[in-house]
């Protein structure tokens, strides 16, 4: 069983808003201007979700986003460490 869907952001990470839609084909669309984000706080939703052929637990952020100076309580499957974003956007 996978802890989470994005198991691998911690409090202190950068991330972003996923910024990219590939389909079955590799079609699809990248934002190439995006809202950075510090982790402040991750909270665990008490319930198991079924995804696909495995279950997994559910996060929600909560985010200080460098641009706006907003805090904002996001859910993880919409969010990416930036690193991810950078090295997509870079190939």
């Amino acid at each position: 069983m996978s802890l989470s869907y994005c198991s691998d952001i911690f409090v202190g990470d950068l991330v972003c808003v996923k910024s990219h839609n590939v389909d079955d084909y590799g079609n699809g669309w990248m934002a190439a201007d995006v809202d950075t984000g510090i982790v402040l706080e991750v909270i665990e939703i008490d319930q198991e979700f079924y995804f696909w052929d495995k279950t997994i637990r559910c996060y929600d952020f909560i985010i200080y986003w460098t641009r706006t100076g907003t805090i904002e309580q996001i859910p993880d499957i919409i969010i990416e460490k930036y690193s991810e974003w950078k090295r997509r956007i870079n190939e």
